[in-house]
């Protein structure tokens, strides 16, 4: 397991941020109570690949300026997350698009979202997605301590998220599982995205309807009507998807 910076003042998050390499790719997760427009946005995840160095921003104290604090190269994390030559990973990115745009004018762009290549790259139907829990315990192949690990810490922090009147993105000091919490969102996404983009084929043009689908994702959520929990995200953005049309490697 990858572990984490907490990162809770101005000048721990300068030193993260100069150790972003300009061709790093970045695999994002938020947190929040009721994580949208509606809700609140407290933490950011981050895992920066090929190093694995990861940390936790906590938004909550450093408000906009933990997006316009400039690195030691000038450029502030606001600046990275939309820079569209700086590749951003997210399962899922459109409540997180949501959140950064309406809590702090932050719009992604450079986005993968890793939740479509999975369901491009499925053999068979594509009505549904999946979730993150789904795809992990079904994909990767973890060995049995590491996916109980895994599976009770999630378990453990939903209980408490579901308790009445509970916030526990919000409560200082950071329980240790609320952290681990937060790594478990990240740590497993670099192996999904190879095994996905590996499973497409060049001529099957998923890759393509991916990256376009990723894009127009943030687009919507970053927009007036864009409603959070909507019934309808559990649809996949291409029907069913069965028009042979594709392949796939197995």
């Amino acid at each position: 397991m990858a572990t984490p910076t907490l990162i809770s003042s101005l000048p721990d998050l300068q030193v993260f941020l100069s150790l972003i390499p300009p061709s790093s790719t970045l695999y994002l997760d938020l947190e929040g109570k009721s994580l949208s427009r509606y809700g609140t946005f407290t933490l950011l995840t981050i895992l920066v690949l090929p190093t694995r160095a990861t940390c936790i921003v906590d938004v909550q104290p450093l408000g906009d300026s933990a997006f316009t604090t400039p690195g030691t190269d000038g450029k502030p994390l606001k600046a990275i997350l939309e820079d569209p030559t700086t590749s951003k990973c997210f399962w899922d990115v459109r409540n997180d698009a949501d959140a950064l745009w309406a809590h702090h004018k932050v719009r992604l762009a450079g986005v993968t979202d890793i939740q479509l290549l999975e369901n491009g790259s499925r053999a068979g139907g594509k009505t549904y997605l999946y979730g993150l829990d789904r795809c992990i315990e079904r994909d990767l192949g973890l060995n049995y301590v590491e996916m109980q690990r895994w599976v009770r810490t999630k378990q453990e922090v939903r209980a408490l998220m579901n308790m009445p009147n509970s916030d526990i993105f919000s409560r200082r000091p950071l329980d240790a599982k609320t952290l681990q919490y937060c790594v478990n969102d990240v740590v497993y996404l670099p192996a999904l995205h190879k095994l996905y983009a590996k499973r497409i084929t060049k001529s099957s043009g998923w890759l393509g309807k991916a990256m376009d689908e990723s894009a127009r994702r943030v687009v919507e959520a970053c927009g007036p009507r864009y409603v959070p929990q909507h019934e309808n995200k559990k649809f996949g953005p291409w029907g069913s998807g069965l028009n042979g049309d594709f392949d796939f490697w197995f």
